[in-house]
């Protein structure tokens, strides 16, 4: 059983205190840890203790962080959580990447290497930085080197919604373009989890006539930003923050659909970067939450997904900052589903995307979306 103890912290100071305070209440010896922390706070020195103490870490920077459990019931906007576990060394391998010049596919590749490598059955934990990375090539790359059913969970670290620079570290450096990734041995770690959004199509299908990766030119041979900015009713001031709103679903032709948010904007090109790829030819239609339906919707897929995981030593919840936006304090009502139901602590970040593997299906890259990770050693 992976053991737990978590704290947050408003700033620097508080931490100190905070980590050392709960070092030395520990009940049993921590291995791995986990952080999400504001960018407004020195992730630098935060590293330094984890270093110092020989505890690897698994951290990102955050759009506001999460933390439900016997003693809290926590959402935070400008500070950061941390959670101590005594997960098996034996069973997990961390490290950070960092991109370089690859490209979103290759960089996914080079850690789908290191899985492979590390496991003859790999599942991992990916958060990635960079606000030019297309998170469904960095999946793709992931599958095309470790296998197309590796189970993923993770997601695109944050910066309190300024969109300017998103960090992911451990416990010996941090990068504003890489990816932090912990590689379990399946054979021994239960990784699962679920994705589930609850975002409704809004309007007339569009067809994107002109794209290439996560950047789109045109739509219904428009540009894209002209055509953003006329659904919505806005201005460029209001981008890319709206946007994330209100993102695009794409249909796919077996049906399904993929809902990806605007990251930033090209006045010069009229352009849109989007958080994963958004293919040439693909239908698409904007979407927005239905309110109160996206919690019942929630509710119902933590019901179906507890029938068949009913046991659990810890959750991480990649939830989309979106989702904060649109729910408002309904946010608490949906995290506290999976604390209450599995009696097991939740932590977590909001995010510019959300990386899941449903049960049955591969894993993908979303937007909008409660994207839940259960952890337990067996």
């Amino acid at each position: 059983m992976i053991q737990s103890k978590s704290f947050a912290a408003k700033n620097y100071p508080e931490f100190v205190m905070r980590f050392e305070k709960v070092l030395k209440d520990l009940s049993f010896e921590p291995t791995l840890a986990f952080a999400f922390v504001s960018v407004n706070l020195p992730i630098k020195d935060i590293i330094s203790h984890f270093n110092e103490k020989d505890i690897k870490l698994f951290g990102a920077s955050s759009c506001g962080e999460l933390l439900f459990d016997d003693s809290h019931e926590l959402i935070s906007e400008d500070g950061a959580i941390f959670t101590f576990t005594n997960c098996n060394p034996k069973y997990f391998k961390s490290k950070v990447f960092n991109r370089e010049k690859l490209s979103s596919f290759e960089f996914g590749a080079t850690i789908g290497d290191y899985c492979r490598e590390a496991y003859s059955n790999p599942s991992l934990i990916v958060a990635a930085s960079g606000l030019s990375l297309d998170g469904q090539a960095l999946v793709e790359g992931v599958q095309a080197s470790a296998g197309k059913n590796t189970t993923m969970f993770g997601g695109l670290a944050g910066d309190n919604s300024k969109f300017e620079q998103t960090f992911t570290f451990d416990e010996n450096g941090i990068s504003d373009h890489g990816a932090v990734t912990i590689v379990f041995d399946a054979d021994h770690m239960t990784v699962t989890g679920l994705a589930t959004s609850g975002w409704i199509g809004l309007g007339a299908d569009l067809k994107v006539t002109k794209s290439v990766g996560n950047i789109v030119y045109e739509v219904d041979e428009k540009p894209a930003l002209e055509v953003y900015k006329k659904y919505l009713s806005v201005n460029d001031e209001d981008l890319p923050a709206i946007g994330i709103e209100y993102p695009l679903m794409i249909k796919r032709d077996d049906g399904s659909h993929a809902l990806r948010a605007v990251l930033g904007i090209d006045k010069e090109k009229d352009s849109l970067l989007f958080a994963g790829s958004v293919p040439q030819g693909s239908t698409v239609t904007f979407s927005s939450s239905p309110g109160f339906d996206v919690v019942e919707t929630t509710k119902n897929d933590l019901e179906n997904f507890y029938e068949t995981q009913a046991e659990a030593d810890l959750f991480i919840l990649f939830s989309c900052m979106a989702r904060h936006l649109a729910l408002g304090p309904l946010i608490a009502q949906e995290i506290k589903l999976a604390a209450d139901r599995w009696k097991t602590p939740v932590l977590g970040f909001f995010t510019y995307g959300e990386i899941g593997t449903n049960k049955g299906t591969s894993c993908d890259f979303y937007n909008q979306t409660f994207t839940l990770l259960l952890l337990k050693e067996h």
